[in-house]
């Protein structure tokens, strides 16, 4: 229970702390409420406590009284998760319902992605909430937006992004607002009022363009959500954060480049090789074996010469082809 290494808690049936020892409290000392009767999934990662419920239940079916999980934790600023390794053991007390006792120690992963949270983010639970699902894309960074004040807090990959030079904490004017492109302000104000008149139920979602102060465009998913109200209802504090869909959208406007490309291609040369083959038809159909040879011989040379331009018209087809879908992967 004293020990400095070792973290301690005891679970009831109900994933309740029921007792926990000094390492434990201590780390997370910035947490002002007592642990006791508050649920482990408070202080872990989402998906880890997941884990955690299928492996116990798993151990109650199969009549095991051990197993071993890694967990991700609130560090002891509360701004971040680390991760930490867990040995649990299952027993019953003496009323007959089951108790769980951890022992758990902190380790090192080097897999994972490194997420760059603002130091300003204290709301460990909205933070978990937002890094459901995250771990995979392309996180730009973070924005918290103060509506009372005006207000702007930008993460450091999120303004070095748009532009910022180090050291431009104190400018008011940042704003991410402000970088919005001009074209997609309308949708991205609509979709804000939205969230703003459901109360939070309807999650602000919206994929648009921000523009860089040197005037680059990116195109984002950007998500957020209203973490404070005034008891009238009223949004107060925001907090959000941008995905980078840019190289999904350039996939996404090629593929519709290609299609319109090959549509009008298939349009155009079929109407062209349809009519050389009308016309070659056309000399078949006039032909008359009766005729004389030099007759013949006539119709066959303008057989000929269609044939040619038919020719023609399918190779440039196929060089068109070709050409578009060379220039477009250089």
């Amino acid at each position: 229970m004293g020990s400095d290494y070792f973290y301690f808690v005891q679970l009831n049936g109900e994933d309740k702390i029921i007792l926990s020892n000094d390492k434990w409290r201590n780390q997370l000392s910035f947490l002002t409420d007592s642990f006791e009767g508050h649920c482990i999934s408070e202080y872990i990662f989402h998906k880890d406590f997941s884990n955690f419920q299928l492996l116990l239940n798993e151990a109650k079916e199969n009549n095991k009284t051990r197993f071993n999980l890694d967990l991700r934790k609130i560090n002891s600023e509360g701004i971040d998760f680390h991760w930490t390794h867990w040995e649990f053991s299952i027993s019953k007390n003496e009323l007959g319902t089951f108790e769980v006792l951890g022992i758990g120690h902190d380790i090192q992963k080097t897999n994972e992605k490194n997420i760059d949270f603002p130091n300003f983010i204290h709301e460990h639970q909205v933070k978990n909430e937002i890094m459901e699902g995250l771990f995979e894309d392309n996180l730009m960074g973070f924005w918290i937006w103060n509506l009372k004040d005006s207000q702007d807090h930008l993460s450091y990959s999120l303004k070095s992004m748009l532009g910022y030079e180090q050291g431009t904490d104190s400018l008011s004017d940042i704003k991410w607002q402000k970088h919005i492109h001009p074209s997609d302000k309308r949708k991205v104000r609509e979709r804000l009022k939205v969230h703003f008149e459901s109360f939070g139920k309807t999650p602000f979602h919206c994929e648009f363009r921000v523009r860089s102060l040197d005037l680059k465009d990116f195109w984002v998913i950007g998500y957020g959500k209203v973490i404070k109200w005034t008891l009238d209802g009223k949004p107060l504090t925001m907090i959000g954060c941008f995905l980078d869909t840019s190289e999904k959208k350039k996939s996404e406007e090629l593929l519709e480049k290609q299609s319109k490309f090959l549509k009008d291609l298939t349009f155009n040369q079929s109407h062209m090789m349809r009519s050389k083959l009308a016309n070659i038809m056309g000399i078949l159909e006039v032909m008359d074996p009766k005729m004389q040879n030099d007759e013949n011989s006539g119709y066959l040379h303008l057989i000929q010469e269609e044939a040619k331009k038919l020719d023609e018209v399918l190779k440039k087809s196929i060089y068109s082809s070709s050409s578009f879908n060379r220039d477009e992967i250089i």
